[in-house]
């Protein structure tokens, strides 16, 4: 019989290894899979092909300018989950897909996706990523978000030259969503009173378009009937808001080592989230209440306000309640994925869906 799992404090930090993976802890140890990571062997499986798209990801990065393909090169190379270019290939691969295209479908999205960290860099005026200095700190506001730009050109200008309108069409259409997205949520910069439905709303808008976009492409080039390529749009949209929801959710209660970053960032730049939205709900203090308002309103953040919004969150069980709605989000996710259980690969997309769940950083 299975011992029971120690339970689980809403606390900083809240990760474990076991077999020499990493856990999140918010994840009761009945969700979660067992020590052989199903995701990390889909990666292993896939390794040739995720090294090709790292091999086009440099390869089309050339640039008169050497500064230019300096800055890109940094941001592209320093690594990441690669999930989006990862989903593009399972998608094209779901549906019997055998050339080369996904391959470089899977660089473009990856482009598109480091355009926007560097152009998010520079409006949270952010000094690292993934653990090192940002573009933005190492050369600069300017240089930046010309990097951004760069990437965002080069991979329209790669999809111009190599696949369908309709292709095309979808992410363009990714691309303008996130940009609304953005601005939708500095709209909402610094006020509390962001409702669940506008931050639903900047969540599908800003991450989970271009992840939805990803499975979509995938499945088209691979040939997909219409109503499978619904799904599994479908599929991405729901793994995506699920996704961010725990990055949210992380930003207050991961080990800051293994994120990568200082706890708290989010709050620092104004920016309301789940865990936040349901701080709210609760019934604190309205002294509190009113501190926590002028905090977020001035951005004015020390490190022991971080602490003391962080603390109220795992009292009133707040970072608990974010990733159970994620998890929700992230089961829904595979319901989409009926119509692929005779394939070999519909193991790899439900292991991408409990990677999100699982994930620590």
């Amino acid at each position: 019989m299975e011992e029971t799992p120690p339970a689980i404090t809403d606390q900083p930090g809240n990760v474990e290894k076991r077999g020499g993976l990493i856990y999140n802890r918010f994840v009761p140890t009945s969700e979660r899979q067992s020590p052989a990571s199903p995701y990390q062997e889909v990666v292993a499986s896939f390794g040739p092909e995720l090294e090709a798209v790292e091999e086009s990801i440099l390869a089309h990065l050339e640039s008169r300018n050497e500064l230019l393909q300096n800055i890109t090169s940094y941001i592209t190379g320093r690594g990441g989950k690669r999930l989006r270019p990862l989903l593009v290939l399972l998608c094209a691969r779901l549906n019997g897909y055998e050339g080369p295209d996904h391959i470089i479908l899977g660089n473009v999205v990856e482009y598109l996706h480091a355009a926007t960290l560097l152009h998010d860099d520079v409006l949270d005026k952010a000094e690292i990523r993934r653990g090192s200095p940002s573009a933005n700190q190492k050369w600069g506001n300017h240089f930046a978000v010309l990097g951004g730009d760069f990437l965002y050109t080069k991979a329209f200008e790669i999809l111009l030259q190599r696949f369908p309108r309709d292709i095309i069409r979808i992410l363009c259409r990714a691309s303008l969503d996130m940009i609304e997205g953005e601005v939708l949520q500095r709209q909402w910069k610094g006020r509390i009173d962001l409702s669940e439905e506008t931050y639903f709303e900047i969540v599908s808008l800003k991450t989970a378009s271009l992840i939805s976009a990803c499975c979509q492409t995938g499945s088209l080039l691979g040939g997909a009937q219409l109503e499978q390529v619904e799904d599994l749009a479908e599929f991405g949209r729901l793994l995506g808001t699920a996704f961010q929801i725990i990055d949210d959710t992380l930003d207050y209660t991961a080990d800051p080592e293994n994120l990568g970053k200082a706890l708290g960032g989010d709050l620092r730049q104004g920016t309301v989230t789940l865990p936040l939205i349901y701080l709210f709900q609760e019934k604190i203090p309205e002294e509190v209440r009113r501190k926590l308002a002028e905090t977020i309103a001035t951005g004015e953040i020390e490190e022991e306000t971080v602490g003391r919004i962080t603390g109220l969150l795992v009292d009133h069980g707040c970072g608990r309640k974010a990733m159970d709605r994620a998890v929700s989000l992230a089961e829904t996710s595979k319901e989409r994925l009926r119509s692929f259980t005779g394939s070999p690969l519909y193991p790899a997309l439900t292991a991408a869906a409990d990677f999100i769940i699982h994930r620590s950083h």
